[in-house]
């Protein structure tokens, strides 16, 4: 499969044009699916850089498409360690802007250090300027990104109230002394078409900025405190009221913590939108009714995890006899022709009938690197095909389903289910995952 790889590094670059620009760059190019993060190019925790990894490994990728190099990353020893990972799996890469050709050979080699080197020359450089400017807000007590609800900046960059949302604020502030997190965010969407999650709202109530300061976060982790700096919407006592009051347990309890089964994979059939956990784990409902209501999306109605499960659990093992039954009947092993290998084979052996120079040596050890990589990729493959289809034998059995937990049952379904799709009642659709049998 040729995979694209696209990225961003801030959520303002993902709201311009930048991300669209890049995504439809690599479906012109032949990807077959593309993948993006908007983080910085410095780290190496992206979820889906680590994914493509993860596919190039178990050998579903077999090409990976960016548009730049430094797209995969901003550290030259991070992306020697991807390139060299793409080479022991026999992955080609594909960089539109830099055509490099064998990225093994000297050459490549020289231009990779080259345009990583200067990939992190230019965030180094950045992260210098980044830093000069916070020290110049901080001296001048200037307030960073966005204001939180209720206020808005001055010409100097400092909170003042908002011209409008600062007596809604103050409503909130009021309504948070008998309502939730959740029924507040309904009434801000239904009132006002304001949409701030609960988990926003809980985040906003504790921003030191609603009491007149502001607050500035060190590289060190230290936090720096000015105290009193512009008009407060509430006072110590009423935050530390309402801390008391809208306190909760925590949830991730590893003794009460739920996993949940379809993370991921469950989709509400009307909004789109992921299926949440609710009722202890035991039920589901879409997220977005759950946290806005009905003017978020109309699908309310809740469905037991019981039901969800055993719906899977058909859906699998039915396609799992299908499979059983289609290799069974199989009289003998069908030998299919690898075209690509019959095509670099009569390649290398026109070149080998030409007279020997230092570019057709070249190009002989071009082409049997790329066969060796073909055969590389073929066995990874062939591994996971296999693996698969041993798994798919074992879910006829009928205690199979029963000795699984909630984790292990998650692992199968995200192996092996695209998507699960619910629009209400039991009306539940599930989605499987295209896999290659032995």
């Amino acid at each position: 499969m040729r995979i694209g790889y696209a990225r961003v590094s801030t959520r303002q670059q993902a709201d311009t044009e930048a991300l669209d620009q890049q995504i439809s760059r690599l479906e012109k190019a032949g990807s077959e699916k593309v993948l993006y993060d908007i983080e910085s190019g410095r780290k190496d925790t992206r979820k889906n850089f680590n994914q493509i990894i993860s596919l190039a490994k178990n050998g579903v990728a077999t090409e990976i498409i960016v548009t730049r190099l430094d797209r995969l990353g901003r550290n030259v020893i991070s992306i020697h360690k991807t390139l060299e990972v793409l080479q022991q799996t026999g992955v080609k890469l594909t960089i539109l802007d830099s055509p490099l050709g064998d990225t093994n050979s000297a050459f490549g080699w020289l231009t990779i250090n080259n345009i990583a080197g200067l990939a992190e020359f230019e965030s180094r450089l950045l992260s210098e300027r980044i830093s000069h400017g916070t020290d110049y807000y901080r001296s001048n007590l200037k307030y960073f990104g966005s204001p939180p609800f209720g206020y808005t900046k001055d010409e100097n960059t400092k909170c003042i109230p908002h011209p409008s949302n600062w007596l809604i604020a103050k409503e909130m502030i009021h309504r948070l002394y008998t309502n939730s997190y959740g029924s507040i965010s309904r009434w801000l969407l239904e009132s006002f078409a304001i949409k701030m999650y609960p988990s926003s709202i809980r985040n906003w109530l504790h921003n030191p900025a609603l009491r007149g300061h502001t607050f500035y976060k060190l590289k060190s982790g230290e936090i720096e405190r000015h105290y009193g700096t512009h008009e407060a919407l509430i006072s110590e006592q009423e935050y530390e009221d309402l801390s008391k009051i809208t306190a909760h347990a925590n949830k991730k309890d590893p003794a009460k913590f739920k996993p949940h089964i379809l993370a991921g994979i469950f989709k509400c059939g009307v909004c789109g939108r992921a299926m949440t956990k609710t009722k202890a784990g035991q039920q589901f409902q879409c997220s977005q009714y759950k946290r806005l209501g009905k003017t978020a999306c109309p699908n309310g109605k809740i469905i037991a995890k019981s039901i969800v499960k055993k719906k899977v659990i058909t859906v699998l093992s039915e396609h799992a006899q299908d499979v059983v039954k289609e290799v069974n009947s199989r009289t003998q092993k069908e030998v299919k022709t690898d075209e690509k290998v019959i095509t670099l084979t009569h390649q290398l052996q026109t070149l080998q009938t030409l007279p020997r120079n230092p570019a057709i040596d070249l190009a002989i050890t071009d082409l049997q690197q790329q066969m060796k990589n073909h055969e590389q990729q073929k066995n990874a493959l062939h591994t996971t095909t296999e693996e698969d289809y041993l798994m798919l034998k074992s879910f006829a059995q009928a205690d199979f389903w029963e000795s699984l937990s909630d984790t292990e049952f998650k692992v199968i379904c995200l192996r092996f289910v695209e998507t699960v799709v619910f629009k209400g009642g039991r009306d539940i659709s599930v989605c499987l995952r295209t896999i290659s049998l032995p």
